[in-house]
């Protein structure tokens, strides 16, 4: 891998551990890699999860389950235009 053959050339050029690890740090291409596999993380598969799969996906899924339980619990039937509370003794 090109990696290897880096670490090896720097190797044996007599480079100490502190001076590979700052070239390959301020490096402009592992700076620009690094830049590009945050955007492609954060922004592409995080966002999906996040966005797509939790937000518009799961979250309503729970909460129209947790309201049918509380419905069920309270007694209330959902109409059209309507609702009845049938589990309540004095409502409005």
């Amino acid at each position: 891998m090109i990696i290897n053959k880096l670490a090896a050339e720097a190797h044996e050029a007599g480079m100490s551990f502190w001076d590979e690890l700052w070239s390959i740090t301020l490096d402009p291409a592992h700076i620009f890699s690094e830049l590009i596999w945050q955007v492609v993380f954060d922004g592409l598969f995080v966002a999906f999860l996040y966005g797509v799969v939790y937000k518009r996906w799961l979250l309503p899924r729970l909460r129209h389950e947790i309201h049918e339980d509380l419905d069920k619990e309270h007694g209330i039937e959902h109409h059209d235009d309507h609702i009845h509370i049938k589990g309540a003794k004095d409502h409005d």
